[in-house]
């Protein structure tokens, strides 16, 4: 089977959720299924450190997004003779001369309010319109939670029986590092030690740090001055307001920002936290609660949109919008050692379930079925 995967979502230097994704997926074909041959389309921005007897690098230079999308990818597609084309996120090529499949992770750029500003509005309409009509020609869409399938289906108008759920996975890399002094040189790297409160993702409004930070306020002082809370991402244009939030509130020392995490920290830091919140107000799937607890690490999570989908029991849900019951959560975990390690044991079996590999193996008959459909 030839299978075309669009790459640009791994840009040198950047590591995203869909590039981890897709990292995982190829990795799966190259070991495990190495009689496939993949097409990896990629632009002057991707990183195309893949070596393997079944890869084929295709990389042209971008200008307009559209024009490549519909033009430049189209022609190689042809040229490449493929059985089937996977597009990891909601766009892809119309035209295309072999079944389409389509990932939409999510529609935050159509339900949060956040971004729905009059300045934006143009671009916001471009894209709905784009995504629907790459979900119409599409011969499958793949999406991460029934909750996004219902997103799709009410905001695109797409129907239910093309959108098939599939989870994201977590890589076997997140485990419990039992090594406690791996995890403090790791910690010390960034300039923290045992015992923290963790958050890692980025500070855009929809990942109500914000209200993380309002919560860590309202613990008591001597469980603030035990457990400093840590925020790891890189740097945006939205962290300078969470850190000034800090500053107002007088938190000082106690709130650090490390900045980006290198991916091979990252089961490190989760394993040495004493608690991993995540307060976001919106998500696709969320899949740093499920790499905490792949960590053996207790999760204060949000009750909101796709989140309970993944922690399910494991983990503590609250609603994140109401920044009393947050801090409540947390305090309440903090304070009970026997819940944690409850929590802990659970979010283990959890996390289990959403073994990287079985979802790969999955993805792969998945486009299997949509080559013999097309036959």
């Amino acid at each position: 089977m030839r299978i075309g995967i669009d790459i640009r979502e791994l840009e040198k230097g950047k590591m995203t959720g869909i590039g981890r994704y897709l990292r995982n997926f190829i990795a799966y074909i190259v070991h495990q299924r190495p009689q496939c041959q993949l097409f990896l389309y990629g632009n002057q921005f991707t990183d195309a450190a893949f070596i393997a007897a079944n890869i084929v690098m295709r990389l042209r230079d971008e200008g307009k997004t559209l024009w490549w999308d519909q033009a430049i990818l189209p022609k190689l597609v042809e040229e490449d003779h493929l059985d089937v084309f996977l597009s990891p996120y909601v766009k892809g090529p119309v035209r295309i001369a072999c079944p389409l499949v389509t990932t939409i992770h999510d529609l935050l750029f159509l339900v949060f309010p956040e971004y729905s500003t009059w300045r934006q509005k143009p671009k916001r309409m471009l894209s709905k319109k784009i995504a629907r009509w790459v979900g119409q020609r599409a011969d499958l869409i793949l999406t991460d939670s029934e909750y996004s399938r219902a997103d799709i289906q009410q905001l695109l108008g797409l129907p239910g029986d093309k959108i098939q759920v599939l989870p994201i996975g977590v890589d076997s890399t997140y485990r419990p590092v039992d090594d406690t002094a791996a995890i403090d040189r790791v910690g010390a790297g960034y300039g923290i030690a045992r015992p923290y409160i963790f958050y890692l993702g980025n500070f855009k409004p929809h990942k109500n740090v914000q209200a993380l930070i309002g919560a860590y306020a309202a613990l008591p002082e001597g469980l603030r001055q035990h457990y400093p809370l840590v925020l790891g991402g890189r740097e945006d244009i939205w962290q300078a307001s969470r850190r000034q939030l800090a500053d107002d509130m007088g938190l000082g020392e106690t709130v650090r920002f490390i900045g980006q995490v290198a991916e091979e920290d990252m089961p490190a830091l989760y394993s040495g936290a004493e608690l991993f919140v995540f307060p976001s107000l919106y998500e696709g799937f969320g899949l740093p609660p499920l790499e905490a607890m792949a960590c053996g690490t207790a999760v204060v999570a949000s009750a909101l949109t796709s989140i309970p989908e993944v922690v399910a029991e494991a983990g503590c849900l609250v609603d994140v919008q109401d920044v009393q019951l947050l801090a409540a959560a947390m305090q309440r975990v903090l304070e009970d050692r026997q819940e944690r390690d409850r929590m802990q044991q659970k979010g283990l079996e959890r996390a289990a379930q959403f073994r990287s590999a079985d979802i790969c193996q999955q993805q792969l008959e998945i486009l299997e079925r949509v080559v013999r459909a097309g036959r």
